[in-house]
């Protein structure tokens, strides 16, 4: 009898070898023999639907071969598809992300920064993007400011959009959403 294989399968197992195991991957090998599969038919399955799967090889200590790190149900779910972007630059819309400066855990101030695309989930693509920030600049709701921050004597300069009440404000006039770190909202 052929085991018909399904992405929720896959996944289950996938995880449950991951606990077993300790690790954060579970070899092909492993997951096809818990499957009741041939290694080469999940393979297959794998290359059938890359935008499903993170893959990893496995070299140390000694190669032991490629591994599934990460299952995804859909490829809206996994960050490096164009999917994945669509649905962020939807959901960020009409959001702005506030940064937070801190010093030794102490709450200093909040700030807005431009986020880079080349960071690891391409944030500058959907988050705080070049345009968005210029349209809050362009606005005069927000506009680059000095200050100091520190403590036990010492004072370090910052500069950039720093985030006021009065920002704060002007932003959320203009229609934004202001988002804080950890979902806290002023």
């Amino acid at each position: 009898m052929k085991t018909e294989l399904t992405i929720s399968e896959i996944q289950r197992i996938v995880n449950l070898i991951q606990r077993v195991d300790c690790l954060n991957y579970a070899l092909i090998t492993d997951t096809a023999k818990e499957l009741g599969v041939k290694k080469t038919a999940l393979m297959q399955y794998i290359e059938d639907h890359p935008k499903l799967f993170k893959l990893v090889e496995v070299m140390k200590p000694k190669p032991k071969g490629l591994a599934i790190q990460v299952v995804y149900t859909d490829a809206n779910q996994n960050p490096v598809t164009e999917e994945w972007l669509k649905v962020q630059k939807v959901m960020w819309g009409g959001k702005i992300n506030v940064s937070e400066m801190s010093y030794y855990g102490q709450h200093e101030f909040y700030y807005l920064k431009v986020d880079d695309p080349k960071d690891s989930l391409r944030e500058g693509l959907w988050r705080n993007t070049p345009e968005k920030i210029q349209k809050l600049v362009d606005a005069g709701a927000i506009c680059e400011k000095s200050t100091c921050y520190g403590g036990f004597g010492d004072c370090s300069n910052w500069k950039g959009l720093l985030l006021t009440k009065e920002a704060e404000t002007a932003i959320k006039g203009l229609g934004w959403e202001l988002v804080y770190p950890g979902n806290n909202q002023r």
